[in-house]
């Protein structure tokens, strides 16, 4: 088993970009890091663009509301241009391009994670209506969206000024919206009738997701998550903060405690929840995949002989009864500091077993009448068919805490 690296894959033949691994407000990772997208050198037009998506640096632009489409046609700065070489990373903060290359560099270091697990080039489910995406990096606007042929990103910062809060220099914001992307080009959209308030929170638990393991093809964080958390991923880190605005705000946390009982009814009708409650809502089965990604990870510790299967289940008990198990902990921070590169490869390797498990899953659930239940069954399948039952108690007890049932 051995996982992949997106920036060994593409250095001979791909194009530079500078993004920031977490939002800059943030302080954790207060310089951009050089990375590489599996777009070809020279091959992007000003923009950056290409036939799959183009960056618009709209000014002055108010955002799109439900009744407006692109192509935006009011004023813009000039697209941004590759250097000599084809690249993207000569560009620094404090040039006025820098937001619109790395808005698209992220959105394409996506594409790229999850059209490796998904094996092959995942279309737009705006094809027929647009040939790109438009992507506008601000707007003046508390928020981000995605929506028919356009992604747009305001700030949370000061109105009028696009500073380190603006939200396309945050990857984990960027990420969330192109999940939204990536779960209606493989799930697909159902029909009015048979659209239900848990397709909902599914949305917003995929997308949260797709931002949580695009993360973790940063090397640098995986280094440094490991690093704080000394090897136990279930102590608080930066791991299970998802679109962190700051050192101390973020919008939802991973690793969470919510179950299907502490959110709203789920036959309440898809067009009466708010988007507050839908983003609850995703919470107990955005928790249940982190938890099995930790499980994953776990394992894996345990397949290489790191730490004993009973310490690995006690640290299981901390995260599930709240009770600190300093045994369990003292056991992974000792084996950490004797083999960090081994754990390292652990996490890499869960991160893609999840990975590969979501994708086949998604391809496999169908949007109709969508219910969590389906949805459990449905990566219990996906599971069953790379790995037999390996897995499978792991991945029913994660989803049972949450009183997510199989169905």
């Amino acid at each position: 088993m051995s996982a992949f690296s997106l920036d060994r894959q593409y250095q001979r033949t791909g194009t530079r970009f500078k993004l920031y691994v977490q939002s800059p407000a943030s302080k954790c990772f207060p310089e951009p890091q050089t990375v590489w997208v599996s777009s070809r050198a020279g091959t992007l037009a000003p923009g950056p663009s290409d036939k799959r998506m183009h960056v618009v640096a709209a000014r002055d632009k108010k955002h799109y509301e439900d009744e407006d489409k692109p192509p935006y046609k009011g004023p813009a700065s000039p697209g941004v241009r590759t250097n000599r070489l084809g690249h993207f990373d000569h560009l620094t903060p404090t040039d006025p391009g820098f937001a619109a290359a790395h808005m698209f560099g992220s959105v394409r270091r996506v594409l790229d994670v999850w059209e490796t697990y998904f094996g092959g080039p995942l279309p737009w489910h705006f094809q027929w209506s647009f040939k790109t995406l438009e992507m506008i990096p601000w707007v003046d606007w508390d928020n981000a969206h995605f929506g028919w042929g356009f992604m747009e990103f305001g700030h949370g910062g000061k109105a009028g000024k696009l500073d380190d809060r603006a939200y396309c220099l945050n990857f984990d914001v960027l990420a969330h919206e192109c999940g939204h992307a990536l779960v209606y080009a493989t799930v697909g959209i159902p029909e009015p009738e048979k659209l239900t308030t848990e397709y909902r929170g599914f949305h917003e638990s995929a997308s949260d997701i797709v931002a949580l393991l695009s993360a973790l093809h940063f090397d640098s964080l995986i280094d440094y998550v490991l690093e704080k958390s000394e090897g136990d991923l279930y102590a608080a880190n930066e791991l299970n903060r998802i679109g962190e605005t700051s050192e101390t705000e973020q919008i939802r946390i991973a690793s969470n405690t919510m179950t299907m009982d502490d959110v709203i009814d789920t036959s309440m009708p898809p067009q009466d929840a708010t988007g507050k409650q839908v983003h609850a809502l995703g919470q107990p089965l955005t928790g249940a995949l982190f938890d099995i990604l930790i499980e994953l990870y776990q394992k894996r510790l345990v397949a290489r002989g790191l730490v004993s299967q009973e310490y690995a289940s006690m640290s299981r008990e901390v995260e599930t009864s709240g009770e600190p198990n300093n045994a369990a902990h003292r056991a992974l921070m000792a084996s950490y500091r004797r083999h960090p590169e081994k754990f390292t490869d652990s996490l890499r390797e869960a991160r893609d077993m999840l990975g590969r498990r979501l994708a086949r899953c998604w391809h496999q659930i169908d949007p109709q009448n969508l219910t969590y239940a389906k949805v459990a069954r449905m990566l219990l399948l996906a599971d069953h068919q790379i790995s037999g039952n390996t897995h499978q108690k792991v991945i029913t007890d994660c989803l049972r805490w949450r009183r997510i049932f199989v169905g």
